[in-house]
């Protein structure tokens, strides 16, 4: 017991009398543990970011390969449609696939396989192909042949037996394409569903290598496509693709993220996902652990023998200062990191903003938006769809990161709630419940939302506690009527309704936020509603990028050295609408009854003639037409309810417009998602395939609820 407390005393005594190298191997050591800690720390942190880099990198290769894939299943699902309605003409389907072919540089070549026999005056094998080839040139060649016997083949065996579409499994063309290709196809089924063929589109592999390279953020990564069979499309056969390959077959779900070890004993990140659709790829992706973590290592080492000379260096002086030196070091970092992001967050939130003026000639809109300061609570955004324009204005209660969270959430609600609604109260009226949902801090948002309906310049448009928009119209002003409804995120069930105004040609409709009306100089004088009239009335005439500019100006000219004390947002919409003078103008009224369709087609088919359109634009135009009136016929009524249809058709020799109105019940096809593309052509509804075969075929679509009657409005460039 003595000898352990002599042992102690001695210890004390030498640390008592070399206090100054004590500390200093002390924080020596303490810091050689640091270090430990922070390396591993940083090594788990970037083994969960080289995670997501890599689901990134992946992500991308997928959404390429997914759109290049979804943009010939669509292309060919709508060219089957077309083949099955022009069943009688087989010498046509030589134009069909050559035109496909030619519209479509994702498409090496297309095919239309019928049934042996099915045209006896083509043989027993009919096959009209179409491919690129390397020269660019288009070749147009029938292939069924004995020696081409396609009724052996993958692709139209696939599609036969499932009756539906297919990617089939790469093979080598020797007699069309000359290439290795993967081939998408569908069957094709006459009027009474019958199997009469199949239509198919080749693709060429080559460019599956090109996008697996593309991209890389390490040089080591090592990228795989395969069947579910364990074909290799993409990337080296290899040791480690075999036993990547094994890991992927033993997962039942083809997904994932597994480590594994090589045979050199490297530690490998393996990460796999299907490509999805039709096909049954798969996406692989290998990274070396070496590599993602030499630079740490390199960087520990260089670090540890400098830091260690310079403790000693300092000594004592390092043991005084150190703890306010480190003090200072944290907020000094903590400052700059809470800049850094700011900065980065205040990019995001002015990206997040339309950055350009829409190209439409019936409307030129520009906003602006100056936050007071790095980030701001203030929101605007606009866009066009189905000849409407949306746009929005909003200001978030209170100031800074808070409200910049609830500006880029309610921004995101506007774009998600309005692409499938037109009515602006609905779409406010989703925003607000959403808004409520986890709104503890009670954070609230002012907004304005308007539909503005481009060809007859009907505006509905829904306030939400928004200063009104002022209307410049004629060298006047007229501030909008608008009811008191509560601001977004303050109660769920608050009922928001939707008012109307008519916006006449060449009137702007001018909005802002109270940054603008509060604006306030070094006296604390804010600029004031009758300022903005005044600066309105002096530049009526200027169009909106200059008139924002205008008013802009003159706020920063009022303020002058103050500090902004309220982000500042404008939008202004002036409404320039074409003149339409039909030269041609033909109206047809019909019942809501199957047996008008013939009645119906011999009209439009008359007026197709009389306009003398082309022959295959008039086939697109009468098979778009026919396709929204058919479903009108079928669901604008009750069952058992009769009712009338007026199909009015008007061109000025360079549009063609054609108007469908019914006193039917209200239906907006522009809002209805894709249907199923397997249903039959009798079961198919107008805002599934029906929509997508008119938005296909037509420049626009229009539709409109007025007066109790759906107005359906389609229009094309002839």
């Amino acid at each position: 017991m003595s000898s352990e407390k002599s042992i102690w005393n001695r210890l004390s005594s030498v640390v008592r009398h070399n206090l100054p190298l004590t500390l200093i191997i002390g924080a020596a050591l303490l810091l050689e543990l640091t270090s430990g800690i922070l390396y591993y720390s940083a090594q788990n942190i970037i083994h969960k970011t080289v995670e997501k880099l890599i689901e990134r990198e992946m992500n991308a290769i997928y959404l390429c390969i997914r759109n290049k894939l979804a943009k010939v299943e669509v292309t060919v699902d709508n060219m089957a449609w077309v083949v099955a309605d022009d069943l009688e003409d087989p010498d046509w389907m030589y134009s069909i696939t050559r035109r496909l072919v030619q519209n479509n540089p994702s498409i090496l070549g297309c095919t239309v396989c019928f049934v042996p026999d099915y045209f006896s005056q083509k043989g027993r094998w009919f096959e009209p192909y179409a491919v690129r080839r390397a020269d660019g040139t288009i070749d147009t060649l029938q292939l069924g042949s004995a020696d081409h016997d396609y009724t052996k083949i993958d692709f139209y065996t696939e599609a036969i037996a499932k009756n539906g579409a297919n990617w089939c499994k790469p093979y080598f063309d020797k007699d069309g394409a000359k290439a290795m290709v993967t081939t998408y196809s569908v069957p094709v089924h006459d009027d009474k569903g019958v199997t009469v063929g199949v239509v198919g589109a080749d693709i060429a592999l080559d460019w599956l290598e090109e996008v697996m390279e593309e991209g890389k953020f390490y040089k080591s990564t090592q990228r795989f496509i395969v069947t579910d069979e364990g074909h290799l499309l993409a990337g080296q056969d290899s040791r480690l693709f075999q036993m990547v390959q094994q890991l992927v077959e033993t997962d039942e779900d083809k997904e994932g993220f597994e480590t594994i070890t090589d045979e050199n004993g490297d530690e490998r990140h393996v990460y796999f996902h299907p490509v999805g659709g039709s096909t049954n790829w798969i996406l692989i992706s290998v990274q070396n652990d070496k590599e993602v973590f030499s630079k740490l290592s390199k960087i520990r080492a260089s670090l540890l023998v400098p830091v260690l000379a310079g403790l000693l260096l300092i000594g004592f002086i390092v043991w005084r200062t150190s703890r306010n030196l480190e003090r200072l070091r944290k907020v000094n970092a903590e400052k700059e990191r809470i800049g850094g992001e700011l900065r980065v967050a205040s990019q995001i939130q002015q990206n997040m903003l339309p950055h350009s003026q829409i190209q439409h000639a019936d409307v030129d809109i520009f906003g602006s938006l100056v936050p007071a300061r790095e980030v701001g609570g203030d929101l605007y955004d606009y866009y066009i769809r189905d000849e409407k324009l949306f746009f929005c204005i909003g200001d978030v209660s209170g100031k800074g990161a808070a409200s910049a969270m609830v500006m880029s959430v309610v921004h995101s609600l506007f774009r998600a709630f309005s692409a499938k609604e037109n009515s602006p109260a609905h779409i406010m009226q989703a925003i607000n419940e959403a808004s409520c949902r986890g709104n503890e801090s009670n954070i609230f948002v002012t907004m304005f939302i308007g539909v503005l309906d481009l060809p007859t310049g009907r505006l509905r448009y829904c306030d939400a506690g928004h200063d009104a928009p002022i209307t410049i119209e004629n060298g006047k002003l007229r501030m909008e009527d608008c009811n008191p409804h509560l601001p977004v995120g303050v109660f769920d069930d608050v009922k928001y309704g939707v008012q109307e105004t008519q916006l006449e040609p060449n009137s702007t409709l001018f909005l802002y936020t109270d940054g603008l009306t509060e604006a306030m100089n070094s006296k604390h004088k804010q600029f004031g509603i009758q300022r903005v009239e005044e600066v309105l009335m002096a530049n009526c005439q200027l169009y909106p990028q200059q008139l924002l500019e205008v008013i802009s100006e003159q706020v920063r000219e009022f303020v002058g050295d103050a500090n902004q004390s309220d982000d500042l947002t404008l939008l202004a919409i002036r409404y320039t609408p074409k003149h339409f003078e039909s030269t041609l103008s033909r109206t047809l009224l019909i019942k809501n009854d199957v047996h008008e369709v013939s009645r119906f087609s011999t009209f439009i088919k008359s007026v197709m003639e009389e306009l003398n359109i082309e022959k295959s634009l008039a086939r697109q135009l009468r098979l778009a037409v026919e396709e929204a009136v058919v479903n009108v016929i079928d669901y604008a009524y009750p069952v058992g309810q009769d009712g009338d249809i007026e199909v009015r058709i008007l061109s000025d020799g360079k549009i063609l417009k054609t108007v469908i109105i019914d006193s039917g019940v209200a239906f907006d096809p522009t809002a209805k998602e894709k249907t199923d593309t397997s249903l039959s052509a009798e079961d198919r509804q107008i805002g599934g395939l029906g929509i997508l075969l008119v938005r296909e075929l037509m420049d626009s679509i229009n539709y409109e609820r007025d007066n109790g009657q759906n107005i359906l409005t389609l229009t094309k460039n002839i």
